[in-house]
């Protein structure tokens, strides 16, 4: 009865002692886990900042055509009122 207590003594041991040095790997695994979800949050934030601003670009680039049309018509339209005064 003895024999089986040190025995599961001496394995309890040895099985601390594996988890201990087991642990420092558990730690950098959860470490890197950690910086690369941080750093996946910072390219997912930056990549909308980069998409909301490329929709500003587009959004501004549709109104500046929008307008030019609107110029080019009213020029269009005070040149044909020139010619109907003209003639």
């Amino acid at each position: 009865m003895n024999g089986y207590l040190i025995l599961a003594i001496i394995g309890l041991m040895f099985l601390a002692i594996y988890a201990y040095s087991y642990r420092t790997v558990i730690l950098e695994d959860k470490k890197r886990k950690e910086i690369w979800e941080k750093k996946r949050h910072l390219e997912m934030a930056y990549n909308a900042r980069r998409k909301e601003r490329s929709e500003k670009r587009r959004q501004k680039l549709d109104r500046f055509i929008e307008r030019s049309k609107e110029i080019q018509q009213e020029l269009l339209e005070l040149k044909n009122s020139k010619q109907i005064q003209a003639n």
